[in-house]
Protein backbone atom coordinates (compact mmCIF):
# COMPACT_ATOMS: atom_id res chain seq x y z
CA UNK A 1 0.00 0.00 0.00
CA UNK A 2 1.74 3.27 -1.12
CA UNK A 3 -1.05 6.08 -1.15
CA UNK A 4 -3.27 6.48 1.58
CA UNK A 5 -6.87 5.67 1.29
CA UNK A 6 -9.60 6.66 -0.06
CA UNK A 7 -12.73 6.32 2.17
CA UNK A 8 -13.76 6.15 5.79
CA UNK A 9 -14.77 2.27 6.41
CA UNK A 10 -12.19 -0.02 7.78
CA UNK A 11 -12.12 -4.14 8.86
CA UNK A 12 -9.26 -5.52 10.86
CA UNK A 13 -9.07 -9.27 10.76
CA UNK A 14 -7.97 -10.28 14.18
CA UNK A 15 -8.70 -9.26 18.00
CA UNK A 16 -5.48 -9.71 19.17
CA UNK A 17 -3.50 -6.89 20.87
CA UNK A 18 -2.29 -6.32 16.98
CA UNK A 19 -5.68 -6.22 15.68
CA UNK A 20 -7.34 -3.90 18.83
CA UNK A 21 -4.28 -0.72 18.18
CA UNK A 22 -5.01 -0.98 15.33
CA UNK A 23 -8.58 -0.50 15.95
CA UNK A 24 -8.37 2.40 18.39
CA UNK A 25 -5.55 4.40 16.59
CA UNK A 26 -7.55 4.01 13.58
CA UNK A 27 -11.03 5.00 15.19
CA UNK A 28 -8.75 7.99 16.60
CA UNK A 29 -8.23 9.09 13.18
CA UNK A 30 -11.79 9.01 12.63
CA UNK A 31 -12.42 6.26 10.45
CA UNK A 32 -15.49 3.99 10.63
CA UNK A 33 -13.42 0.45 11.93
CA UNK A 34 -15.09 -2.77 12.62
CA UNK A 35 -12.68 -5.51 14.31
CA UNK A 36 -13.93 -9.34 13.14
CA UNK A 37 -12.94 -11.69 15.31
CA UNK A 38 -13.73 -15.86 14.76
CA UNK A 39 -13.56 -16.99 18.04
CA UNK A 40 -16.20 -16.41 20.38
CA UNK A 41 -14.23 -14.09 22.75
CA UNK A 42 -12.01 -11.31 21.73
CA UNK A 43 -7.87 -10.81 22.67
CA UNK A 44 -5.64 -13.38 20.95
CA UNK A 45 -2.88 -14.37 22.71
CA UNK A 46 -3.14 -11.58 24.97
CA UNK A 47 -6.57 -12.89 26.87
CA UNK A 48 -5.63 -14.84 30.09
CA UNK A 49 -7.98 -18.18 30.41
CA UNK A 50 -9.43 -19.52 33.13
CA UNK A 51 -8.56 -22.82 35.15
CA UNK A 52 -10.12 -23.64 38.52
CA UNK A 53 -10.52 -19.60 39.35
CA UNK A 54 -7.22 -19.07 38.30
CA UNK A 55 -6.85 -16.63 35.02
CA UNK A 56 -3.99 -18.44 33.43
CA UNK A 57 -1.30 -16.44 31.15
CA UNK A 58 -0.75 -17.37 27.64
CA UNK A 59 1.50 -14.66 25.21
CA UNK A 60 1.52 -11.53 28.18
CA UNK A 61 4.08 -13.14 30.90
CA UNK A 62 5.72 -9.14 31.43
CA UNK A 63 6.16 -6.60 28.89
CA UNK A 64 9.34 -4.43 28.64
CA UNK A 65 9.30 -0.52 28.07
CA UNK A 66 6.01 1.09 29.22
CA UNK A 67 7.60 3.59 31.45
CA UNK A 68 5.62 7.15 30.59
CA UNK A 69 8.91 8.52 28.20
CA UNK A 70 9.32 4.64 26.94
CA UNK A 71 8.44 3.19 23.60
CA UNK A 72 5.78 0.61 24.40
CA UNK A 73 4.42 3.41 27.38
CA UNK A 74 4.33 6.07 24.28
CA UNK A 75 2.20 4.06 22.26
CA UNK A 76 -0.37 3.28 25.39
CA UNK A 77 -0.35 6.85 26.15
CA UNK A 78 -1.36 7.33 22.05
CA UNK A 79 -3.88 4.82 22.52
CA UNK A 80 -4.94 6.05 25.47
CA UNK A 81 -4.34 2.76 27.55
CA UNK A 82 -4.07 3.25 31.41
CA UNK A 83 -1.00 1.58 32.31
CA UNK A 84 -1.38 1.88 35.89
CA UNK A 85 -4.57 0.17 35.83
CA UNK A 86 -3.05 -3.04 33.97
CA UNK A 87 0.34 -3.67 35.05
CA UNK A 88 2.73 -3.29 38.17
CA UNK A 89 6.43 -2.68 38.13
CA UNK A 90 9.24 -5.67 38.37
CA UNK A 91 11.96 -5.43 39.98
CA UNK A 92 11.47 -4.16 43.32
CA UNK A 93 14.94 -6.42 44.53
CA UNK A 94 16.82 -5.28 41.75
CA UNK A 95 15.98 -8.26 39.77
CA UNK A 96 14.00 -8.49 36.49
CA UNK A 97 14.99 -12.14 35.42
CA UNK A 98 17.44 -14.80 37.07
CA UNK A 99 19.46 -16.76 34.61
CA UNK A 100 20.30 -20.64 36.48
CA UNK A 101 22.86 -22.69 34.60
CA UNK A 102 25.02 -25.49 36.22
CA UNK A 103 28.07 -23.27 36.62
CA UNK A 104 26.29 -19.88 37.50
CA UNK A 105 23.65 -17.42 38.42
CA UNK A 106 23.21 -14.45 36.83
CA UNK A 107 20.83 -11.91 37.74
CA UNK A 108 19.36 -9.18 35.11
CA UNK A 109 19.10 -6.54 36.79
CA UNK A 110 16.56 -3.15 36.18
CA UNK A 111 19.21 -0.99 34.12
CA UNK A 112 21.96 -0.93 31.33
CA UNK A 113 24.20 0.36 34.22
CA UNK A 114 23.62 -2.14 36.70
CA UNK A 115 23.72 -4.95 33.82
CA UNK A 116 26.80 -3.41 32.69
CA UNK A 117 28.31 -3.77 36.21
CA UNK A 118 26.97 -7.33 36.46
CA UNK A 119 28.60 -8.32 33.43
CA UNK A 120 31.83 -6.89 33.70
CA UNK A 121 32.31 -8.37 37.52
CA UNK A 122 31.00 -11.52 35.83
CA UNK A 123 33.29 -12.12 33.40
CA UNK A 124 36.35 -9.64 33.36
CA UNK A 125 38.00 -12.01 31.07
CA UNK A 126 36.05 -10.07 28.17
CA UNK A 127 36.38 -7.03 29.23
CA UNK A 128 37.38 -5.89 25.59
CA UNK A 129 33.87 -7.65 24.16
CA UNK A 130 32.23 -5.97 26.64
CA UNK A 131 33.30 -2.56 25.48
CA UNK A 132 32.02 -2.92 22.15
CA UNK A 133 28.46 -4.83 23.06
CA UNK A 134 27.44 -2.37 25.91
CA UNK A 135 28.08 0.47 23.42
CA UNK A 136 25.80 -0.80 20.82
CA UNK A 137 23.43 -1.50 23.75
CA UNK A 138 23.78 2.08 24.63
CA UNK A 139 23.72 3.02 21.18
CA UNK A 140 20.56 0.86 20.58
CA UNK A 141 19.01 2.38 23.14
CA UNK A 142 19.45 5.80 22.13
CA UNK A 143 17.33 5.17 19.29
CA UNK A 144 14.85 3.68 20.94
CA UNK A 145 13.89 6.28 22.97
CA UNK A 146 14.26 8.97 20.23
CA UNK A 147 10.88 10.04 18.46
CA UNK A 148 12.43 8.77 14.91
CA UNK A 149 11.86 5.30 16.13
CA UNK A 150 8.27 5.36 16.56
CA UNK A 151 7.07 8.40 13.62
CA UNK A 152 8.80 6.86 11.35
CA UNK A 153 7.67 3.14 12.01
CA UNK A 154 10.85 2.33 10.17
CA UNK A 155 14.12 1.58 9.78
CA UNK A 156 15.71 4.23 12.18
CA UNK A 157 19.21 1.96 12.53
CA UNK A 158 21.59 2.62 9.42
CA UNK A 159 24.30 0.41 11.20
CA UNK A 160 24.01 -2.27 8.62
CA UNK A 161 26.33 -4.57 11.28
CA UNK A 162 23.39 -4.41 13.62
CA UNK A 163 21.29 -6.85 11.20
CA UNK A 164 24.06 -9.51 11.33
CA UNK A 165 23.72 -12.52 13.67
CA UNK A 166 24.47 -11.87 17.22
CA UNK A 167 26.41 -15.37 17.13
CA UNK A 168 28.39 -14.11 14.31
CA UNK A 169 29.47 -10.88 16.51
CA UNK A 170 30.53 -13.32 19.88
CA UNK A 171 32.55 -15.29 17.49
CA UNK A 172 33.84 -12.27 16.23
CA UNK A 173 34.13 -11.14 19.59
CA UNK A 174 35.77 -14.56 21.25
CA UNK A 175 33.48 -13.89 24.33
CA UNK A 176 33.74 -17.06 27.13
CA UNK A 177 31.24 -19.51 26.52
CA UNK A 178 29.60 -18.31 29.81
CA UNK A 179 29.11 -14.95 28.36
CA UNK A 180 27.69 -16.70 25.31
CA UNK A 181 25.19 -18.05 27.47
CA UNK A 182 24.21 -15.29 29.54
CA UNK A 183 23.60 -13.03 26.23
CA UNK A 184 21.84 -16.22 24.51
CA UNK A 185 18.69 -15.81 26.95
CA UNK A 186 16.95 -12.89 24.67
CA UNK A 187 16.74 -15.08 22.08
CA UNK A 188 15.09 -17.67 23.75
CA UNK A 189 11.82 -14.67 24.29
CA UNK A 190 11.42 -14.41 20.79
CA UNK A 191 12.50 -17.74 19.60
CA UNK A 192 15.15 -17.51 17.42
CA UNK A 193 18.44 -19.07 17.88
CA UNK A 194 22.04 -16.86 18.92
CA UNK A 195 22.98 -17.94 15.84
CA UNK A 196 20.22 -16.61 13.57
CA UNK A 197 19.07 -13.80 15.76
CA UNK A 198 19.65 -9.98 14.44
CA UNK A 199 22.12 -7.70 17.06
CA UNK A 200 19.52 -5.24 16.50
CA UNK A 201 16.24 -7.32 17.72
CA UNK A 202 18.69 -9.08 20.58
CA UNK A 203 19.83 -5.48 22.12
CA UNK A 204 15.75 -4.31 21.35
CA UNK A 205 14.73 -7.15 23.30
CA UNK A 206 17.05 -6.47 26.12
CA UNK A 207 16.79 -3.09 26.08
CA UNK A 208 13.14 -2.88 26.43
CA UNK A 209 13.20 -4.85 29.76
CA UNK A 210 16.57 -3.07 31.51
CA UNK A 211 14.17 0.72 30.56
CA UNK A 212 11.46 -0.90 32.83
CA UNK A 213 9.59 -4.22 33.37
CA UNK A 214 6.06 -5.24 34.35
CA UNK A 215 3.59 -7.81 34.92
CA UNK A 216 -0.11 -7.27 34.92
CA UNK A 217 -1.99 -6.57 37.69
CA UNK A 218 -5.09 -9.28 36.91
CA UNK A 219 -5.08 -10.95 33.79
CA UNK A 220 -4.99 -10.88 30.32
CA UNK A 221 -8.69 -10.72 30.32
CA UNK A 222 -8.88 -7.93 32.23
CA UNK A 223 -5.91 -6.34 29.67
CA UNK A 224 -8.65 -6.95 26.75
CA UNK A 225 -11.09 -5.50 28.17
CA UNK A 226 -9.39 -2.58 28.37
CA UNK A 227 -8.59 -2.40 24.87
CA UNK A 228 -11.80 -3.36 24.03
CA UNK A 229 -13.74 -0.78 26.12
CA UNK A 230 -11.35 1.99 24.34
CA UNK A 231 -12.25 0.71 20.56
CA UNK A 232 -15.42 0.71 21.18
CA UNK A 233 -15.98 3.98 23.39
CA UNK A 234 -14.46 5.53 20.47
CA UNK A 235 -17.12 4.34 18.22
CA UNK A 236 -15.54 1.03 16.87
CA UNK A 237 -17.62 -2.48 16.27
CA UNK A 238 -16.75 -6.02 17.17
CA UNK A 239 -18.27 -8.81 15.55
CA UNK A 240 -17.06 -12.11 17.25
CA UNK A 241 -17.46 -15.65 16.44
CA UNK A 242 -17.48 -15.05 12.76
CA UNK A 243 -14.86 -15.66 11.28
CA UNK A 244 -13.55 -13.90 7.44
CA UNK A 245 -13.81 -16.40 4.61
CA UNK A 246 -12.58 -13.97 1.96
CA UNK A 247 -11.00 -10.92 1.28
CA UNK A 248 -13.25 -9.31 -1.74
CA UNK A 249 -11.22 -7.10 -4.18
CA UNK A 250 -12.54 -5.16 -7.19
CA UNK A 251 -10.10 -4.06 -10.28
CA UNK A 252 -7.23 -5.48 -7.87
CA UNK A 253 -8.29 -3.08 -5.20
CA UNK A 254 -9.49 -4.05 -1.36
CA UNK A 255 -13.53 -3.48 -1.53
CA UNK A 256 -14.39 -5.04 1.64
CA UNK A 257 -14.84 -8.49 3.03
CA UNK A 258 -16.89 -11.84 2.87
CA UNK A 259 -17.50 -13.61 6.45
CA UNK A 260 -18.13 -17.19 7.16
CA UNK A 261 -21.78 -16.47 8.13
CA UNK A 262 -21.79 -14.99 4.24
CA UNK A 263 -22.01 -11.47 5.32
CA UNK A 264 -20.84 -8.91 2.69
CA UNK A 265 -18.52 -5.91 4.94
CA UNK A 266 -17.97 -3.28 2.50
CA UNK A 267 -14.47 -1.96 3.24
CA UNK A 268 -12.20 1.16 1.41
CA UNK A 269 -9.03 -0.76 3.39
CA UNK A 270 -8.72 -4.14 5.27
CA UNK A 271 -5.83 -4.75 7.93
CA UNK A 272 -4.77 -8.00 8.10
CA UNK A 273 -3.55 -8.77 12.23
CA UNK A 274 -3.17 -12.17 11.54
CA UNK A 275 -0.25 -14.50 10.60
CA UNK A 276 0.55 -13.85 6.90
CA UNK A 277 0.16 -17.47 5.70
CA UNK A 278 -3.53 -17.52 6.69
CA UNK A 279 -3.99 -14.31 4.79
CA UNK A 280 -2.69 -15.98 1.82
CA UNK A 281 -5.69 -18.33 1.88
CA UNK A 282 -8.49 -15.43 2.33
CA UNK A 283 -6.98 -14.05 -1.08
CA UNK A 284 -7.69 -15.59 -4.63
CA UNK A 285 -4.32 -17.52 -5.85
CA UNK A 286 -4.21 -14.31 -8.48
CA UNK A 287 -4.00 -11.73 -6.62
CA UNK A 288 -0.72 -11.75 -5.67
CA UNK A 289 2.14 -12.64 -7.87
CA UNK A 290 3.05 -16.28 -7.34
CA UNK A 291 6.72 -15.06 -6.29
CA UNK A 292 5.25 -13.25 -3.77
CA UNK A 293 2.37 -15.45 -2.69
CA UNK A 294 5.71 -18.82 -2.61
CA UNK A 295 8.29 -16.06 -0.32
CA UNK A 296 5.34 -15.71 2.26
CA UNK A 297 4.46 -19.59 1.73
CA UNK A 298 7.97 -20.37 2.46
CA UNK A 299 8.53 -18.17 5.19
CA UNK A 300 10.05 -19.94 8.76
CA UNK A 301 8.39 -20.40 12.07
CA UNK A 302 9.90 -19.92 15.55
CA UNK A 303 9.61 -22.51 17.32
CA UNK A 304 6.33 -23.92 19.51
CA UNK A 305 6.30 -24.19 23.05
CA UNK A 306 4.57 -26.76 25.86
CA UNK A 307 3.25 -24.43 28.85
CA UNK A 308 2.11 -26.16 32.27
CA UNK A 309 -0.23 -24.11 34.98
CA UNK A 310 0.50 -25.64 37.88
CA UNK A 311 -1.60 -24.31 41.49
CA UNK A 312 0.91 -24.61 44.74
CA UNK A 313 0.38 -23.64 48.34
CA UNK A 314 0.40 -19.40 48.71
CA UNK A 315 2.28 -20.10 52.20
CA UNK A 316 4.86 -22.59 51.05
CA UNK A 317 5.34 -20.89 47.60
CA UNK A 318 4.65 -17.31 48.09
CA UNK A 319 4.84 -14.56 44.99
CA UNK A 320 8.17 -14.18 43.21
CA UNK A 321 8.91 -10.68 41.83
CA UNK A 322 11.42 -11.90 39.36
CA UNK A 323 10.88 -14.65 36.74
CA UNK A 324 13.51 -17.73 36.72
CA UNK A 325 15.03 -19.10 33.69
CA UNK A 326 16.88 -22.67 34.28
CA UNK A 327 18.90 -23.25 31.31
CA UNK A 328 21.61 -26.04 30.48
CA UNK A 329 24.04 -25.24 27.76
CA UNK A 330 27.22 -26.55 26.37
CA UNK A 331 31.16 -26.15 26.51
CA UNK A 332 30.63 -23.01 24.27
CA UNK A 333 28.04 -21.55 25.64
CA UNK A 334 25.49 -22.43 23.15
CA UNK A 335 22.02 -22.89 25.57
CA UNK A 336 20.55 -26.77 24.75
CA UNK A 337 17.64 -26.49 26.42
CA UNK A 338 15.90 -24.31 29.02
CA UNK A 339 12.52 -23.97 31.15
CA UNK A 340 10.53 -20.33 31.93
CA UNK A 341 9.38 -20.21 35.76
CA UNK A 342 6.83 -17.62 36.81
CA UNK A 343 5.56 -17.88 40.22
CA UNK A 344 1.97 -15.60 40.91
CA UNK A 345 -0.33 -14.74 43.35
CA UNK A 346 -3.61 -16.77 42.65
CA UNK A 347 -6.60 -17.33 43.86
CA UNK A 348 -8.62 -16.84 47.07
CA UNK A 349 -8.44 -20.78 48.44
CA UNK A 350 -4.45 -19.95 49.80
CA UNK A 351 -3.08 -21.19 46.38
CA UNK A 352 -0.66 -19.74 43.93
CA UNK A 353 0.06 -20.30 40.15
CA UNK A 354 3.14 -21.41 38.85
CA UNK A 355 3.20 -21.49 35.19
CA UNK A 356 6.24 -23.43 33.37
CA UNK A 357 7.04 -23.00 29.72
CA UNK A 358 9.75 -24.83 27.69
CA UNK A 359 10.23 -25.27 23.64
CA UNK A 360 7.97 -28.39 22.01
CA UNK A 361 8.24 -28.93 18.23
CA UNK A 362 5.18 -28.62 15.79
CA UNK A 363 6.66 -31.94 14.44
CA UNK A 364 6.56 -33.46 18.07
CA UNK A 365 2.71 -33.55 17.63
CA UNK A 366 2.04 -34.55 14.51
CA UNK A 367 0.16 -37.26 14.60
CA UNK A 368 -2.56 -35.64 15.88
CA UNK A 369 -2.01 -32.72 13.48
CA UNK A 370 -5.31 -33.38 11.67
CA UNK A 371 -7.31 -33.26 14.96
CA UNK A 372 -9.44 -30.39 16.78
CA UNK A 373 -8.53 -29.13 20.16
CA UNK A 374 -10.59 -31.43 22.97
CA UNK A 375 -10.77 -33.95 20.66
CA UNK A 376 -7.85 -35.21 20.07
CA UNK A 377 -7.76 -38.28 21.90
CA UNK A 378 -6.66 -40.36 25.27
CA UNK A 379 -2.57 -40.91 23.50
CA UNK A 380 -2.51 -37.04 23.49
CA UNK A 381 -3.77 -36.71 26.88
CA UNK A 382 -1.13 -39.05 28.45
CA UNK A 383 1.87 -37.98 26.66
CA UNK A 384 0.80 -34.21 27.37
CA UNK A 385 0.61 -35.38 30.71
CA UNK A 386 4.16 -37.28 30.88
CA UNK A 387 5.67 -34.13 29.84
CA UNK A 388 3.91 -32.00 32.55
CA UNK A 389 4.88 -34.52 35.45
CA UNK A 390 8.46 -34.17 34.16
CA UNK A 391 8.57 -30.80 34.34
CA UNK A 392 6.86 -30.31 37.89
CA UNK A 393 9.81 -32.91 38.65
CA UNK A 394 12.26 -30.52 37.53
CA UNK A 395 11.15 -27.53 38.73
CA UNK A 396 10.98 -28.82 42.57
CA UNK A 397 14.68 -28.51 41.79
CA UNK A 398 14.26 -25.04 42.39
CA UNK A 399 11.31 -24.51 44.23
CA UNK A 400 12.25 -27.48 46.40
CA UNK A 401 9.14 -29.66 47.24
CA UNK A 402 5.86 -27.92 45.98
CA UNK A 403 3.04 -28.46 48.75
CA UNK A 404 -0.26 -29.16 47.14
CA UNK A 405 0.98 -28.84 43.33
CA UNK A 406 -1.95 -29.71 40.71
CA UNK A 407 -1.70 -29.69 37.12
CA UNK A 408 -4.15 -26.90 35.87
CA UNK A 409 -3.92 -27.23 32.33
CA UNK A 410 -1.26 -27.79 29.74
CA UNK A 411 -1.16 -26.07 26.46
CA UNK A 412 1.07 -27.47 23.02
CA UNK A 413 2.00 -25.75 19.59
CA UNK A 414 -1.49 -27.89 18.31
CA UNK A 415 -3.78 -25.81 21.10
CA UNK A 416 -2.44 -22.38 19.32
CA UNK A 417 -2.82 -23.07 16.64
CA UNK A 418 -6.31 -23.80 16.76
CA UNK A 419 -6.53 -20.73 19.05
CA UNK A 420 -5.18 -18.20 16.80
CA UNK A 421 -5.30 -19.87 13.46
CA UNK A 422 -1.26 -20.13 13.50
CA UNK A 423 0.09 -22.24 11.55
CA UNK A 424 2.54 -24.22 13.32
CA UNK A 425 0.98 -22.87 16.30
CA UNK A 426 4.32 -20.82 17.50
CA UNK A 427 3.07 -18.42 20.08
CA UNK A 428 6.31 -16.22 18.48
CA UNK A 429 5.06 -16.18 15.09
CA UNK A 430 7.40 -15.46 11.79
CA UNK A 431 11.01 -16.55 12.40
CA UNK A 432 12.83 -12.88 12.74
CA UNK A 433 16.09 -14.04 11.91
CA UNK A 434 19.15 -12.84 9.53
CA UNK A 435 18.70 -15.65 6.94
CA UNK A 436 14.98 -14.25 6.15
CA UNK A 437 14.85 -10.77 7.40
CA UNK A 438 14.22 -8.85 4.55
CA UNK A 439 11.49 -11.44 3.61
CA UNK A 440 10.10 -10.53 6.29
CA UNK A 441 10.61 -6.52 6.28
CA UNK A 442 8.40 -6.92 2.23
CA UNK A 443 5.34 -8.15 4.52
CA UNK A 444 5.08 -4.67 5.62
CA UNK A 445 3.85 -3.35 2.30
CA UNK A 446 1.66 -6.16 0.79
CA UNK A 447 1.45 -5.25 -3.30
CA UNK A 448 -2.22 -4.91 -3.03
CA UNK A 449 -3.75 -1.28 -2.40
CA UNK A 450 -5.55 -0.73 0.73
CA UNK A 451 -4.46 -4.38 2.50
CA UNK A 452 -1.81 -3.86 5.20
CA UNK A 453 -0.54 -6.50 8.09
CA UNK A 454 -0.88 -5.36 11.35
CA UNK A 455 0.35 -7.48 14.56
CA UNK A 456 4.57 -8.17 14.89
CA UNK A 457 6.38 -5.24 13.58
CA UNK A 458 9.71 -6.40 11.19
CA UNK A 459 11.49 -4.51 13.66
CA UNK A 460 10.34 -5.52 17.23
CA UNK A 461 8.84 -8.56 18.83
CA UNK A 462 6.27 -9.11 21.18
CA UNK A 463 3.44 -7.03 22.66
CA UNK A 464 5.89 -3.67 21.51
CA UNK A 465 6.40 -5.32 17.98
CA UNK A 466 2.90 -5.86 17.56
CA UNK A 467 1.92 -2.65 18.42
CA UNK A 468 4.42 -1.11 16.75
CA UNK A 469 2.86 -2.75 13.32
CA UNK A 470 -0.53 -1.85 14.08
CA UNK A 471 0.60 1.74 14.49
CA UNK A 472 2.36 1.10 10.78
CA UNK A 473 -0.75 0.15 9.29
CA UNK A 474 -2.64 3.31 10.51
CA UNK A 475 0.76 5.28 8.86
CA UNK A 476 -0.33 3.41 5.52
CA UNK A 477 -3.87 4.06 5.20
CA UNK A 478 -3.29 7.93 5.96
CA UNK A 479 -0.31 8.34 4.83
CA UNK A 480 3.31 9.22 6.29
CA UNK A 481 2.86 13.21 6.44
CA UNK A 482 -0.37 13.27 8.11
CA UNK A 483 0.82 10.26 10.94
CA UNK A 484 3.07 12.86 11.50
CA UNK A 485 1.12 15.92 11.88
CA UNK A 486 -1.64 13.86 13.44
CA UNK A 487 -0.09 11.34 16.41
CA UNK A 488 1.64 13.21 19.40
CA UNK A 489 3.75 10.94 21.19
CA UNK A 490 4.80 13.22 24.06
CA UNK A 491 3.40 12.51 27.50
Amino acid sequence: MRNPVEGKDIVIIGSGVGGLSAGIILSLLNFRVTVVEKNPLPGGLMRSYRRSGFDCPVGVHYVGALGEKEPLGKMFHVLGIPVDELFTPMGQEGIIDRYIFDDLIFDLPTSIDALEKNLRSTFPEDTAALDIIIKNLREISRRMMDPSFLLNQGDPFQNMDYYESMGKLLDTLQVSAGLRAVLSVPCQLIGVPLSDCPVIFHHMVLASYLFSSWRLKESGSKMTEVFVRSFQELGGSLILNNGVKKISLVEGKVAGVILESGTNLPADAVVAAIHPKVLLELLDVVALRPSYRQRISELKETEGVIAVQISVDSAAHPEINHNIYRLHRNENGIIEDGVFYQLRGGNSHGSNLLSIITKSSYSEWSQWESTVSGRRGKDYEEKKMSIANSLLQKAQEIFGDLKDARILDIYTPLTIRDYVNCPEGACYGLMRSSQQLLKVVSLNNIPIPGLCLAGQNALAPGVLGSIMGSFNAARQIIGAERFAQEIKWDV
